[in-house]
């Protein structure tokens, strides 16, 4: 269940709290989503989103809202899905809410139980539309997807002026499309084993992409754009090539094969039918409009299969879910069921979409896939808008995902820490038309900076949809007043600046230890942490993305915790591919200075860890410390990992360990009462090509690797680990500080003068001038900049 964040109290009736005993279950499902409201939540919309799981054996479900005293003020009809959207906005106050499962007569079988939320004053509005009456907004003609027909004109004269860097760029690469040879139908199936088929398939996708994501959709863009026939020809040859192979087989979003090459005609072959619309003769819009409303059944069909409704945790249904409602608008009139397109669809997307995001815009699957699923979905929000004015953007997460990039996400970062991906770069034209688009619909000025220091808008952008959609209006302005630190509690992730709105010489500390468990693309790394300087990577989640999805060495490695800056018991990891492998965001304190993060991993580890508390304290702009809380069910050895892309300068006997890259340097000094062995090695124990066919191979770097590991079995133990961070050139010094039980750093520039400290005796008393509790004992860390303080007083949970 999702941690609640904002508790509060309203007085209802005792009867009103009781839950029977029913069929609902009482832990989450396989795959389910996370029930929402949470109780005790402050939902940012209103109405909120409702969402629940299953109960056994209910037919339909009946959703209950009661007002402060006890009285419901809404019930909805039976519906058959555990989700649900109000079609009115409620008065600002406090409410409970409660689900009826109903058997096949009508009968109520279970209550799920009561659950309070409260409503603001002033939250944005959102309520439920009929699909049908939706749709009769959609204009008859074609085009009518994101660009309507009445407003291609005004659009065109754009290109010249507030669409001309975008446009630029999509021209040139249209140009080049025309040289595009037709593709050819998929062979990989036909492969005599697993995994050479999978192999096959995954070079073939990445191919077929450049085809239909790159070439077909640019191509028909631009003929769209100018009228010009050399670019709906060309996009014409290749959207009937591709229609004449069928929608099934390899072709099919059902593949038992792989998804990815009919994902591709699944997201742009509606675009092209709608584009090129007028180059099409009568047959071919037939040919074509078969096709897409085929595949638009497909895409229902699987998402029912997988009950989406009720457990949307498979990544890839997340793309189809959006695509649904672009079907809906393009086929509108032409397709008898596209009102039940969007209405499947809808009741995800103002309900709980997406499945990996939370309302303050953090994405569980890292930077990587917040980066690829963010621009899949945005069309889709676009479309809906353009249209039949519904204006998605009012829903909390896609209005707040620019955050998660902003602070999470170094413009200008070689890695992109957590999760799969994290070995690419975050700087690119994708990553930058992306955040363009967010600060311009938005007006923002931070996002718009953000994508200038990313590289601004190029060839190469992905979907060259997304840099059109909005116009240049918005000047960039770096993010001087925001905070320098965020906290995204419903991941479980925290990003620690230096300078936000410096990259260049930003220190980022970005720490994760997720409710979102290890599935899908995320990994066993909870309580782990990543360290870049001016985008350079000194401490990093090790591992390749590849040589495919699930290869030995992604799924032995990279997806482990040894690959990660975290902690082995007994050199045992975390649960790997578990939702129950799961960790959170216990504390966070933010101040000018000095911030404190803490993270609670222990259920991550099923059984091996009774306690994993993850204390980490940023004195800025160069001093980390963390304190690892550790204690398991009997004595046990602890591993404590750090891993670089360079070779580390390890010394033992001092305690301490090097990192450098480019210039930029990480040191630590660790410490423990059982005493610390160290070793390193820059092997994998999968390496990245184990299990793959020769004729895939490909060469990857070396990583390193660093081991810290007590000497003495115990129970519980503390290790401490007092970190400096410097930029090339940069002017600061340090020097250790000791005092009985505790252990700390004294930082000194040109700004000023600081010390932090933590405590590796528990119990011991501190350093004077921190007060009381530092003084008596009772707290774990204590950091002090000019006049400002922050003390962590023990269980500060």
């Amino acid at each position: 269940m999702r941690f609640s964040r904002r508790g509060f109290l309203i007085s209802l009736p005792a009867w009103a709290w009781r839950a029977q005993t029913n069929a609902f279950p009482s832990a989450q499902p396989e795959r389910a989503s996370f029930m929402q409201p949470a109780d005790g939540a402050q939902p940012a919309i209103n109405p909120p989103g409702f969402a629940w799981w299953r109960a056994r054996g209910a037919s339909a479900y009946r959703l209950l809202i009661r007002d402060a005293g006890g009285r419901v003020i809404y019930e909805s009809q039976p519906h058959p899905d555990p989700v649900h959207l109000p079609g009115r906005a409620f008065p600002a106050g406090d409410y409970a809410w409660d689900v009826e499962a109903l058997d096949p007569s009508g009968r109520i079988m279970a209550r799920r139980g009561w659950w309070r939320f409260r409503l603001n004053e002033g939250l944005p509005e959102l309520v439920w539309e009929d699909p049908k009456r939706l749709l009769a907004r959609v204009p008859e003609s074609h085009p009518r997807y994101v660009f309507l027909k009445d407003q291609l004109k005004s659009v065109r004269d754009t290109l010249s002026n507030t669409r001309r860097a975008a446009w630029q760029a999509i021209r040139k690469a249209a140009d080049r499309a025309l040289e595009t040879p037709l593709p050819k139908p998929p062979q990989y199936h036909t492969f005599p084993d697993k995994v050479r088929q999978r192999m096959g398939y995954t070079v073939y996708f990445r191919e077929f992409r450049r085809v239909i994501d790159g070439a077909l959709n640019t191509l028909a863009l631009a003929y769209l754009l100018t009228g010009e026939e050399r670019y709906g020809q060309a996009a014409k040859r290749i959207l009937l090539e591709v229609e004449s192979w069928g929608i099934e087989g390899p072709m099919s979003v059902l593949s038992e094969f792989g998804d990815e090459p009919g994902l591709s005609m699944a997201r742009f072959g509606h675009r092209a039918y709608d584009w090129l619309y007028e180059l099409l003769d009568q047959r071919e819009r037939e040919r074509v409009r078969e096709m897409t409303a085929g595949r638009a059944r497909q895409v229902l069909r699987r998402l029912r299969r997988a009950d989406y409704l009720a457990t949307p945790a498979e990544s890839h249904n997340g793309r189809l879910i959006a695509y649904l409602s672009e079907y809906a608008v393009v086929l509108k009139g032409e397709a008898e069921d596209a009102a039940e397109w969007l209405d499947y669809s809808l009741r995800a997307l103002m309900t709980f979409y997406p499945h990996w995001g939370d309302s303050d815009g953090g994405w569980a699957e890292g930077v990587s896939y917040a980066l690829a699923y963010n621009t899949l979905y945005l069309p889709a929000i676009e479309a809906l808008r353009a249209a039949t004015g519904l204006d998605l953007y009012r829903r909390p997460f896609f209005n707040n995902v620019r955050r998660f990039f902003l602070y999470c996400a170094s413009p200008i970062a070689e890695m992109r820490p957590f999760g799969d991906g994290a070995d690419h770069p975050v700087a690119g034209p994708a990553a930058a038309a992306l955040m363009l688009h967010h600060g311009r619909r938005l007006n923002d000025p931070a996002c718009v900076w953000w994508a200038e220091k990313a590289g601004g808008l190029r060839e190469g952008v992905g979907d060259a949809l997304i840099p059109l959609l909005s116009e240049d209006k918005v000047p960039p302005q770096a993010p001087v007043n925001l905070p320098s630190a965020a906290v995204f509690w419903g991941i479980g992730w925290a990003a620690l600046h230096s300078g936000l709105a410096d990259p260049e010489q930003d220190t980022l500390f970005l720490f994760k230890s997720s409710p979102y468990g290890s599935v899908s693309h995320s990994h066993a790394d909870q309580n782990s942490f990543a360290i870049l300087k001016g985008g350079r990577a000194l401490a990093i989640p090790s591992g390749y993305y590849g040589p495919a999805y699930g290869m030995p060495h992604h799924a032995e490695w990279t997806r482990q915790t040894k690959a990660n800056n975290c902690i082995l018991v007994n050199g045992e990891g975390q649960i790997v591919r578990s939702a129950a492998a799961r960790g959170r965001i216990a504390a966070f304190r933010h101040q000018q200075s000095l911030t404190y993060v803490c993270g609670d991993a222990a259920e991550a580890y099923g059984g091996r860890l009774k306690r994993f508390l993850r204390h980490v304290l940023f004195l800025r702009p160069a001093v980390i410390l963390l304190l690892d809380e550790l204690e398991a069910p009997g004595p046990a050895r602890y591993q404590w990992l750090l891993h670089a892309l360079e070779p580390m300068q390890v010394d033992e006997a001092a305690g301490e360990v090097l990192a450098r890259r480019a210039g930029a340097s990480l040191s630590v000094r660790l410490a423990c009462l059982l005493g610390l062995a160290f070793s390193q090695t820059d092997q994998f124990d999968t390496p990245y090509n184990a299990g793959n066919p020769p004729e895939y191979h490909e060469q990857r770097a070396n990583q390193w690797h660093f081991r810290a590991e007590t000497r003495q079995p115990a129970a519980q133990t503390r290790i401490g680990a007092l970190m400096v961070v410097r930029g090339p050139g940069e002017q600061i010094s340090t020097r250790p500080l000791q005092h009985p039980g505790w252990q700390g750093l004294r930082l000194e520039s040109a700004r000023g003068t600081g010390e932090a400290w933590l405590q590796l005796n528990p119990g011991a008393p501190g350093p004077a001038g921190f007060g009381d509790a530092v003084s008596a004992g009772r707290s774990l860390l204590a950091g002090r900049w000019g006049k400002e303080t922050l003390v962590v007083e023990a269980n500060p949970i």
